[in-house]
């Protein structure tokens, strides 16, 4: 496995992260794990992101998850727009809506994920989506937006059929976790991953949330290993979405490294 690969979601500036970051990449690296998005979810931790994002030479994203819409204040816009100037912050985000839980009220999750709209829409920089348990009020912002937006990705895909066309057929690019791993919650993923096309497939961990390894009955699979993921662990997450779309290992890495740089914009 010498193929390299792009992790998209890599939430560093998570506490449980918190001061082993050079491990982590290093261990990722080991992998061939070459590239990361260090995904920002308020301003706070999106400056961090452009900080380690500069300082280990990968890029970053800035915005506010729908989580945290709640915080979003009057300067937010403008704080982030002067943030989007560094060179390495590439796309906006992550942004969307949440209902699974409302952390942040819904109208308050539709008013801030329009000011990103917004953003991107000014900057030209990609777009990039956080959606649970909120597909058709999502599908009809993006329908409504999407001719404005430069590129839009939902990553962490977990979603139906139905909603997986009906993204696609707005040129929406698809990001897959480890949930596609899963033997409980991803099987039904399963059965249609195929019909995304090669030029519109991710793949990121989500790190450190949703373990490919969750479900594992593999005694090489510690606890720690099921609990806490890392981005080291993409290459499961390769392997699992090869076999179910019938291609090759290698031609998962070669088309999601592709599609990474075309869609982040990053000339290596």
């Amino acid at each position: 496995m010498s193929k390299n690969l792009a992790d998209i979601c890599v939430n560093l500036t998570d506490k449980v992260f918190s001061g082993k970051e050079e491990t982590i990449i290093v261990d990722a690296n080991k992998k061939n794990i070459t590239k990361m998005i260090l995904v920002g979810n308020d301003f706070s931790s999106s400056e961090k992101c452009q900080r380690l994002a500069h300082k280990y030479n990968f890029i970053s994203t800035a915005g506010y998850h729908p989580h945290n819409a709640k915080e979003w204040k009057k300067d937010s816009y403008k704080k982030l727009l002067k943030l989007i100037e560094f060179e390495n912050v590439r796309a906006i985000g992550e942004c969307g809506l949440d209902f699974n839980r409302n952390f942040s009220k819904p109208e308050i999750q539709h008013e801030v994920f329009s000011k990103h709209i917004d953003l991107a829409k000014e900057t030209g920089l990609p777009l990039f989506v956080h959606e649970r348990d909120a597909f058709h009020q999502m599908h009809k912002i993006l329908s409504e937006n999407i001719a404005d937006c430069e590129k839009v990705v939902v990553h962490c895909f977990t979603g139906t059929k139905n909603a997986l066309e009906d993204y696609l057929s707005l040129g929406i690019y698809i990001g897959l976790t480890g949930w596609i791993c899963d033997d409980r919650r991803g099987k039904h993923l399963r059965d249609f991953i195929n019909i995304i096309p090669d030029d519109k497939l991710l793949i990121e961990t989500d790190s450190p949330y949703l373990s490919p390894f969750v479900s594992s009955k593999q005694r090489s699979v510690t606890s720690e290993m099921k609990h806490l993921n890392k981005p080291a662990y993409l290459t499961e997450i390769a392997k699992t979405v090869a076999k179910y779309r019938n291609q090759s290992y290698d031609h998962i890495c070669e088309i999601t490294y592709h599609n990474y740089l075309t869609f982040f914009g990053d000339d290596e």
